[in-house]
Order: C-alpha cells, then structure tokens, then sequence
C-alpha cells in the first residue's frame, strides 16, 4: 500500500499531457468539467482520507537529528478569474472554481522541528466565467517546483498533532497553447504563452505525532510575481465581448504523505545490571521543553583510566567508557515529566575521585557541569520536561 501515494501521482501527471488548456460552455444550469473534478476527488478521499491503512505512523525510540522522508500529496485548489474589459451591455461575471493538485518530494525534518522540502508538482487549475446566459469553464494544466521551509511547534503530551508554519518559492511552468470555441452563437478564443512563472507561498498545517510516517493537512496560498497573466480569454455572445485573464494564484488545501526510509535495526541491549552506588547526589531539577538534550563528557585533567557510565530513567546509555580529552557526544532522548539523568564512576582511575567535565544542552543555553564520582557515591540530574 505504500506506492498508493505514487501511483495517484504519476496517474494525475499522465493527465497533463496535450493539450494545455481545454474549455467548455454551456447554459448556466452547469459548467463543463466540473463534474469530473468533483468525482475523482470524492472518488479517492475513501483512501487519502486514511492513511493508517499503508503508513507506519510509530512513534521511533531514537530519532535522528536529521529525518529524511519522501512524500506524495494531493488535493484541491481554487481560484478566481479576473474581468478586465468588455463592450456591450450584456451581464458578466466570473466566480470560484476548484482544480486538482499533485505533489512528489523529500522532505529534510531537524530535530522535529524545522524541515525542509523539495518538490515537484502538477496542477489542473480551474476557472468559471459568466457572460450572459452561457457560462463557460476553462480548465489549465501546469507544472511546478517547489522549495519550502517550514516551523513545526514542540512536541505535545499525549501524543498530539503538531502545528506548522511555513514559507517557500518555486516556479510554474506552462507550455504555449492556443483553444477556440464555437456554439450556439458563442464564440471563445483562449491563448496561453509558454512560461515559466516564479511564485512565493505561504503555509499553515498540522501534523500527526512524530512516528517514521507522518501524515500532514496544509492550507496553503500561492501568489505569483509576474504581471503576465497565465492566460487570456476573449468572449462574445449576443453583441457583447468579455476579456478576462487567469494570474494562476490560488488558495489550496492539501494532503500529503511522508514516508520515511529508516528500516528495523535489531539493537543489541546494553548490560543490565549495574551496580549503583550507596549514594547518590541529585542536583537541583532542570526544566526541558524538548524531547532530544545533548550530554558532552570529557577528561580534561591527566587521563588516568576513569571510565564511566551514564543511565537515563534506569537504561543504560553508556556503559564503561574511558573518557578521554576528546568530548564525547551522548543525545539523550526524554519522557514527558520526570526524567534521572544518573552519571556513575566504572573505576576511579589511577588518582580518586572519578572526576569529569560536562555541558549539558537542554533547548535553553546550556549548562557547564563538573561530575566527581567514586564507587560508593553517584551523581544524578532531575530533568523535567514540560
């Protein structure tokens, strides 16, 4: 189930071939095209609608600072076409019409919070115009790239979806195209220039809970920054002739789906029974808003065999290690609430205590720390995180 995301993307990207602007009229009881937009979104949101069916949305016990996900969205967009001229005393109007849009890329995810994303696109935008008694649809096919950033908010308790905020720029390219119209006394002339259109776009989205698959419902807006218009229409009925131009800018809701690479890898447990100490000394409790906190230990007096080891909330971390004056790097993922940091001597080394330097990172600043243990007598840190 997983290449179901794939495979409505290349089946959509299949649609933009031909022609690039198709067009129909009739009386104002409907507008050609439509209908067929409007079957084939209710058609697939029984399935997009429900992504547990092929996503792996599990929470993942040690996340990486950098995820890497590929992802496939689709979903509506809607825009408006705009009058820029007529002649004649007939009635004209125009008003919202829905398209489709299709997305595939990667997405780049640090620390869950600020991502990244690269993507390519396709788009069947959709326009509505009046004049008179006859109305008229204009359907346009484009295509797209994409490069955007985006600001996830932390992690909530329980689970929660997070919110998203983003920012971005691409391009639209459109091939030149040429579409008329004849019927019952209505004539159509569409031109479209072949074109590549630099856009910004604007994002707000919410995400299911970081797992290795997520899935993600954005509302984005997209304005382009050339005055050329996507394209031009002239339309006469009656007497009357009506000019109006298509921007390309719209209003989207989308549903995307990021699957993420990282396969099962059986971790070979750490030893379990270590020893405490008689002691311990717990430092003064340390508020954490993030998940991930970052340890650094290192020996910067004579490196005499000190060796130790590091349990968070009961579980091995680090076992026996030598320090050396070489920092070592520990990232220490958290519980909601309360979290023990314990740090505990494996020997003393040739000259006791067990003494160690320390900067513990935990999303404000950081904390310099310098550790003395012996084997009767441990250090431990209260981490809170809210």
């Amino acid at each position: 189930m997983r290449t179901s995301p794939l495979l409505c993307f290349l089946l959509f990207t299949k649609l933009s071939t031909g022609q690039s602007i198709s067009s129909g009229v009739s009386g104002l009881t409907g507008i050609g095209g439509g209908s067929l937009l409007g079957g084939a979104f209710v058609g697939a949101m029984e399935v997009l609608m429900h992504p547990e069916e092929f996503m792996n949305m599990d929470a993942v016990e040690h996340p990486r600072d950098i995820e890497t996900r590929f992802f496939a969205g689709t979903g509506y967009s809607m825009q408006v076409l705009a009058l820029t001229g007529q002649t004649g005393s007939a009635s004209s109007g125009t008003a919202p019409s829905l398209g489709l849009r299709t997305e595939l890329g990667t997405s780049f995810t640090y620390r869950d919070r600020l991502m990244l994303t690269l993507n390519g696109g396709f788009g069947l935008s959709g326009y509505a115009m009046r004049l008179d008694t006859m109305a008229q649809g204009i359907g346009q096919r484009t295509r797209n790239a994409e490069m955007r950033l985006a600001w996830h908010t932390l992690p909530q308790r329980g689970g929660r979806p997070q919110w998203s905020f983003g920012i971005g720029g691409g391009y639209t390219f459109q091939s030149a195209d040429e579409r008329s119209l004849e019927e019952d006394g209505f004539t159509s002339m569409t031109v479209a220039p072949r074109q590549a259109r630099p856009y910004l776009v604007t994002e707000l989205a919410r995400f299911t809970p970081s797992g290795r698959d997520r899935y993600e419902i954005a509302m984005r807006y997209v304005k382009h920054l050339t005055p050329t218009p996507a394209w031009t229409n002239t339309s006469s009925y009656q007497g009357t002739t009506v000019t109006s131009q298509a921007s390309g800018d719209h209003l989207g809701f989308l549903m995307r789906y990021h699957l993420g690479t990282r396969k099962e890898v059986d971790e070979q447990p750490l030893q379990r029974n270590i020893d405490l100490p008689a002691s311990m000394d717990t430092l003064p409790e340390l508020a954490c808003k993030r998940q991930r906190i970052t340890l650094k230990l290192w020996d910067d007096a004579e490196m005499d065999g000190d060796t130790v080891t590091v349990l968070l909330n009961g579980k091995p971390a680090l076992v026996d290690h030598c320090l050396g004056h070489k920092p070592l790097k520990l990232r220490l993922d958290l519980n909601y609430g309360y979290n023990q940091l314990q740090v505990l001597a494996g020997n003393e080394g040739r000259i006791p205590p067990n003494t160690a330097r320390g900067i513990l990172r935990r999303g404000k600043g950081r904390e310099e720390l310098l550790i003395k243990t012996t084997h009767s007598r441990g250090e431990m840190f209260v981490l809170m995180r809210g």
